[in-house]
């Protein structure tokens, strides 16, 4: 498990509630039962020539393969390229995109979404969680408001950190952006402009 103690010591040197790419190997579920893919390899190595933040060069098969869980389940709901990649600003900067057997607090999953919005074990399936984010984000922006909100800021509304820290998913959309295009086919109006991501 994430241990309190483990991260009380690894975060004296980052931001506080922030669990860094490095930290993650070896407290990480599945997020596919058979396995990453070889197309899932092959997208990590792209993306570790395109991300430039927290990500960059820590892309592999397994979180690759988090990320693609993620969009397939946001195209199932049948939303946007937009919804994946507030979905995706999110787990970089709640898991690293890792399905995380703990966390701060009683945090889990790719989200570290709470004990009040589900069991374990379905905070801890993708699917389940990436459809939990993706209901309350509708309750916050109903008639697909947050079509026309920064994707920084829908993210920071469902997931409601201290102020202090809103501003780590806006930091964040650029790379997310940039994990949809390769796993999403691209349409003429997207990615978004940086005035309408707002993210940063």
């Amino acid at each position: 498990m994430f241990t309190a103690a483990y991260l009380a010591l690894s975060l004296v040197l980052l931001p506080p509630t922030e669990i860094r790419p490095d930290q993650v190997e070896h407290v990480s579920l599945p997020c596919v039962q058979t396995g990453a893919s070889a197309d899932d390899a092959d997208t990590a190595g792209a993306l570790n020539q395109q991300l430039a933040t927290k990500m960059r060069g820590y892309m592999n098969p397994y979180n690759t393969s988090c990320a693609r869980v993620i969009v397939e389940t946001v195209q199932r709901s049948g939303l946007n390229d937009r919804a994946a990649a507030i979905a995706i600003a999110t787990v970089i900067v709640e898991s690293s995109i890792a399905n995380l057997d703990g966390g701060l607090g009683d945090s889990v999953g790719l989200f570290q979404q709470r004990a009040s919005w589900g069991s374990f074990e379905q905070r801890t399936d993708p699917v389940w969680a990436t459809g939990r984010f993706l209901a309350v984000m509708r309750q916050f922006y109903p008639n697909d408001s947050w079509n026309n909100v920064a994707i920084g800021e829908v993210a920071a509304v469902v997931q409601r950190p201290a102020a202090k820290y809103r501003h780590r998913y806006g930091v964040e959309v650029g790379d997310a952006v940039k994990i949809v295009n390769e796993l999403w086919t691209q349409n003429g109006k997207w990615p978004p402009s940086s005035e309408e991501s707002g993210g940063r």
